[in-house]
């Protein structure tokens, strides 16, 4: 793996406005982090739910699994490279 290559990760931000309050979290879709090998898909799944939300109260922002908090993301990643090897393994 090339030391620049990366995961990026899909988060919701929380308005102060929401009856939850603020708050920022992972995106999950069938139990998994939404990790993407390349900041264009990333950027793409971000832009679309950001088009298809209904209210001001929740954003979604990408974030390069570098600059994640270790706990958040070592998950990403291992979810990340599980999803990422399935579907090499249906490729071949």
């Amino acid at each position: 793996m090339q030391s620049n290559a990366g995961f990026y990760t899909v988060w919701s931000h929380r308005s102060a406005k929401s009856i939850f309050g603020a708050g920022s979290s992972p995106v999950n879709r069938n139990g998994r982090v939404l990790c993407f090998e390349t900041e264009d898909l990333a950027r793409a799944e971000c832009d679309r739910l950001n088009a298809a939300r209904s209210s001001s109260l929740i954003r979604y922002t990408i974030r390069a699994a570098r600059d994640l908090p270790v706990e958040t993301g070592l998950v990403a990643l291992a979810d990340g490279f599980r999803r990422l090897a399935s579907e090499m393994a249906l490729r071949r």
